[in-house]
């Protein structure tokens, strides 16, 4: 099997202030529509305090650690990954307040399955929300198509696309 190329992307699902909502959808990705999935890591407020794109305060560890649950569905309509502890992808041994050497231990890989992230979702024991918006925050490592990868390993300072 070749080497894969494998990419990142963040992703945050806004939580918001008051709801009473346990389940939120993934949001569309459009960046990420068509990949495939090689690996996920979740972020708590004690590891990631703000989401850099919307600059929402990331839920604390008890909400993402202890409470959530992950289901990722594929293309065909099948859920792939089923509630999924979100613990399970928060393999980071560190935390802010007590720690600048972070290290990650055991990370759970995925084999390339395509994910229909407005179809998957993040599921709450309990309301997650507090009197401000708040965001599940998520790293999303993936991989284009074969035929998108060798394409765009062709491009160089020379030869733009």
């Amino acid at each position: 099997m070749a080497q894969r190329i494998i990419r990142h992307e963040l992703v945050n699902v806004l939580i918001p202030a008051g709801s009473t909502q346990t389940r939120f959808l993934i949001p569309d990705l459009p960046n990420l529509r068509n990949v495939h999935l090689f690996g996920l890591q979740v972020y708590t407020t004690e590891q990631v305090t703000r989401d850099i794109n919307t600059q929402n305060l990331v839920l604390p560890h008890t909400a993402v650690l202890h409470n959530s649950f992950i289901t990722f569905v594929n293309y065909g309509g099948k859920e792939f990954l089923k509630q999924a502890p979100s613990i399970m992808f928060n393999t980071i041994s560190a935390n802010l307040n007590t720690s600048t050497n972070w290290f990650e231990n055991n990370t759970k890989s995925f084999v390339g399955q395509k994910v229909n992230y407005p179809k998957s979702y993040i599921e709450f024991t309990s309301q997650p929300s507090s009197g401000v918006d708040q965001v599940f925050l998520m790293s999303v490592y993936y991989s284009l198509p074969e035929a998108e990868e060798r394409k765009e390993s062709g491009y160089s300072f020379s030869k733009k696309a």
